[in-house]
């Protein structure tokens, strides 16, 4: 229906049933199944979002996801489809600011590095970047902004291309084996 982004993912994970470790390669297919202009923002629903992969076990579900974007800032959240939100995003006045939280927020644009958002409002406020999203670089013409989000039991880190959209994701746990790596092989953009 419409864009769609083809990724190369590379998992590593400690299987529970052998207690062995796996590795695993497999193509996996984020697409956008529906636009819903909303106000002066837009909800896109979003099959197969990249964190789909995170804690695979031989398996996994392309799970539905709403992206808001609003003005410079694109929020994520889970959508089942049963989900109150999926019906709340088509009433245009629904404001839907519980949705428009820090911890919500997925992407403040520009991203320049050393931009920092989406702090847990569950934690004390820290001064190390940790339990927030921290960009590490400036996107360039051939090279994607990486935008990390930093915690003690695990890493994730989204790459952002603009005109492209996520071209990688990774996601490692400091623990318990678990690692995927995502880069974008393909793209079809309307």
């Amino acid at each position: 229906m419409g864009n769609q982004w083809t990724y190369a993912a590379h998992i590593k994970y400690h299987d529970r049933v052998t207690d062995s470790l796996i590795e695993k390669d497999l193509e996996w297919i984020m697409e956008v199944t529906e636009v819903i202009p909303h106000g002066s923002t837009q909800a896109v629903i979003v099959k197969g979002f990249p964190t789909d992969l995170v804690w695979y076990e031989g398996k996994a579900e392309r799970a539905n996801y709403l992206l808001l974007v609003d003005s410079n800032k694109i929020y994520l959240s889970n959508l089942a489809p049963e989900d109150s939100l999926n019906i709340r995003v088509r009433d245009s006045k629904d404001s839907l600011t519980n949705i428009k939280t820090g911890y919500n927020l997925m992407f403040d644009f520009p991203l320049v590095k050393g931009k920092t958002w989406g702090a847990d409002p569950e934690m004390p406020q820290r001064s190390d970047s940790m339990y927030a999203w921290v960009v590490q670089n400036t996107a360039s013409t051939n090279l994607a902004a990486a935008v990390k989000y930093n915690t003690n039991p695990d890493h994730s880190i989204f790459e952002f291309q603009p005109g492209v959209g996520i071209t990688g994701y990774q996601f490692e746990h400091h623990g318990t084996v678990m690692e995927l790596t995502m880069k974008l092989k393909s793209k079809r953009l309307q």
